[in-house]
C-alpha cells in the first residue's frame, strides 16, 4: 500500500492558484497527500497533509510566493501529518540569517517540535 500510495504521490499534478496570496484566501499548491492555503485573515499559510521529497519544491516555492513583504511568514503546521528531510529543508528556507528573514510556525505537532530540538532549531 504504501508503495502504491508513493508511486501516485510522485506522478500528482500540482494545481496552482492563479491570483496572488495577498489578494484573498486561496490555494496556494496541491496534490494528492498536501494543500498549501494562503489565510489572509491573519497573513498566514496553513500547511496540510504530508511533505516528502516529491513535494517539497512545490512547498518552498509556495511558501517563496506567500512571505510577506516584512520578510516574516507565519506557518500553520497543525494538519501537518508527516514531513522529512528535504520537507524540513523547505519549510524553514524562507528563514535567512543574513536578511533577518523570520519563520514562525503555529499550532506545531509534538513529532515536528521533537524533530526541530533535536536540529537545535
Amino acid at each position: 500500500m504504501r508503495g502504491e500510495r508513493w508511486m501516485d504521490h510522485r506522478r500528482a499534478q500540482p494545481v496552482h492558484f492563479v491570483t496572488s496570496a495577498a489578494d484573498q484566501c486561496g490555494v496556494l499548491y496541491t496534490d494528492t497527500y498536501l494543500s498549501v492555503r494562503w489565510s489572509p485573515a491573519d497573513a498566514s499559510v496553513i500547511i496540510d497533509g504530508e511533505v516528502d521529497v516529491s513535494n517539497s519544491e512545490a512547498l518552498a516555492s509556495a511558501l517563496a510566493r506567500a512571505r510577506k513583504a516584512s520578510g516574516e511568514i507565519v506557518i500553520d503546521t497543525g494538519d501537518l501529518r508527516f514531513i522529512d528531510l528535504a520537507g524540513l529543508r523547505a519549510l524553514l528556507a524562507p528563514a535567512s540569517f543574513v536578511t533577518h528573514d523570520a519563520v514562525r510556525l503555529r499550532n506545531v505537532p509534538p513529532y515536528l517540535g521533537r524533530l526541530l530540538r533535536m536540529l537545535d532549531y
